[in-house]
């Protein structure tokens, strides 16, 4: 159980600072310049709908990229931008939800007053109803969940939140309802659930499925070939308008959500008592892997073994399953070695594992499934994934550069997040904390981050930074004046009562 310095830090992380921030003042005197966003819509998936917490709920949609960007566009005409308003405090959580068991958004409460130390509790949750009407631009037009393949594909209507909207579920088309709408212009950021479905399940899908969208499972990772080509079709149809103008936003890597870097792989602690049973549940193992090394030098099988303690608990690498090894046996010939292995450093425990099982030995004498980690290979092989995506998408930005800017927010939400990345001892990897016009931003999951508890999506925070990196874009590529979204009128994370 992690109970020590790094977790206060991961929650308190700048709560103290005490900023204060007179934002500019700025001319009111704002233009459009060559760009009309008066019929705006906004494109994508969770990140552009609001989708926060692990839920889509009302005041994550009224605080979403495309809600406060539509904000700025009222300076310079657009009205009357609508969202398919889900009418829930605390929304659906589809990860965490069952038919019997229907759970809302993530919270922060504290239990311990005394302690004062907030931790993440679930909400009741109700599923989305139909919405009430017809989308029409200026509108948000983003679906959580969605991937390059399901823009064109009438079959995307088994998505609650496409299907709540749909003009004609499984008939009509996500993006032929856009075009419907006849924006003027659009903000597109998609694909990052490509590689994200593939990711969240440990890489349990299929790392190289076919390149027909309609063989693609559901945790299968995207061929770069089937994200290039669908990209190209979604921006071809948006631009055959050559008054219709966009941004399109690159795609963050994986290991800069914290979903994947919060919990380091080495922060299980084992008591003296623990550390002992360990130690001897796997002395045959270890018996045993070292006859099959001497016999088998190019089918190297690791030990497994265990720090030990000093004054204070040592951390200790999970124990996880990895089917990739290769296949062993115990003396007798027979029985088959489990195939178990530490986790090596710069590999990455998910959020979503119990911590409270490891004191009773997940982890140690019971090792971690695949779908709570990622091994170094198949990180290597997502990143390279999503180098191919964005590729794609400064292709598509080279075909039309009269129509089309790239929105650059790779490299920004890399440094906030390398701020949270804190190791199994609670160091943090700078004390520098990271400001943006003055307002402190975190990249764990405290008070000050940008990222919603899901350790996925952004929060409102968050999303005020990446407006404003579409609206400097915006104004350098179509010549406006817009001003910034000021980051400190939005919260973070925080606690309820």
């Amino acid at each position: 159980m992690i109970s020590r310095k790094n977790i206060k830090l991961f929650f308190f992380f700048l709560i103290l600072s005490g900023c204060v921030y007179e934002f500019p003042e700025v001319s009111e005197d704002y233009t459009s310049g060559n760009v009309d966003v008066t019929n705006y819509a906004g494109i994508g998936d969770g990140l552009t709908a609001g989708f926060m917490d692990g839920a889509l709920f009302t005041d994550g949609q009224k605080n979403s990229l495309a809600a406060l960007l539509s904000t700025k566009f009222e300076l310079i005409g657009l009205s009357g931008f609508s969202q398919p308003d889900i009418s829930s405090l605390t929304g659906f959580n589809p990860t965490v939800s069952n038919d019997g068991n229907i759970k809302g958004r993530w919270i922060y409460t504290i239990s311990d007053e005394e302690n004062a130390e907030p931790s993440r509790s679930l909400t009741e949750g109700e599923k989305p109803e139909n919405f009430a009407g017809m989308l029409t631009a200026p509108a948000n037009f983003a679906i959580p969940f969605a991937r390059c393949f399901n823009f064109e594909d009438p079959g995307f209507s088994e998505n609650i939140y496409y299907n709540r909207i749909a003009s004609d579920p499984g008939n009509s088309t996500l993006l032929g309802d856009i075009l419907e709408a006849r924006p003027s212009f659009f903000t597109l950021w998609i694909g990052v659930n490509d590689f994200m479905a593939f990711a969240v399940n440990g890489g349990t899908g299929n790392p190289d499925p076919p390149d027909d969208p309609s063989q693609i499972g559901t945790f299968d990772l995207t061929p770069a070939v089937v994200y290039s080509d669908q990209l190209s079709s979604i921006v071809s149809r948006l631009l055959s308008n050559s008054d219709r103008k966009g941004l399109i936003a690159e795609l963050p890597m994986v290991d800069d959500f914290p979903f994947f870097y919060t919990l380091p792989y080495n922060f299980m602690t084992l008591s003296g008592t623990a550390l002992g049973v360990a130690r001897s549940f796997y002395k045959d193992y270890n018996e045993a892997v070292a006859a099959h090394n001497a016999k088998h030098p190019d089918e190297i099988r690791p030990y497994i073994d265990f720090n030990d303690n000093g004054i204070t608990l040592y951390p200790q690498p999970f124990v996880v399953t990895d089917k990739t090894l290769p296949d062993a046996f115990y003396p007798d010939g027979v029985t088959p070695l489990p195939k178990v292995r530490q986790l090596e450093e710069g590999e990455l425990v998910f959020l979503s594992l119990p911590v409270e099982k490891t004191e009773y030995g997940l982890g140690s004498i019971i090792p971690l499934e695949e779908e709570f980690y990622l091994s170094l290979s198949q990180i290597k092989r997502i990143k390279a994934r999503t180098e191919a995506y964005n590729a794609a998408i400064e292709q598509e930005a080279a075909k039309y550069p009269d129509q089309l800017a790239v929105v650059h927010l790779s490299d920004i939400i890399h440094e906030i997040a390398e701020t949270g990345k804190y190791d199994a001892w609670g160091r943090p990897p700078s004390t520098e904390i990271y400001q943006y016009n003055g307002v402190p931003l975190a990249g764990d999951l405290s008070l000050n981050s940008i990222f919603s508890l899901d350790g996925l999506h952004f929060n409102q925070r968050g999303n005020a930074l990446i407006a404003n990196l579409f609206i400097q874009t915006l104004n350098e590529k179509y010549n406006s004046n817009l001003p910034e979204v000021d980051i400190n009128s939005y919260v973070g994370n925080t606690i309820s009562k």
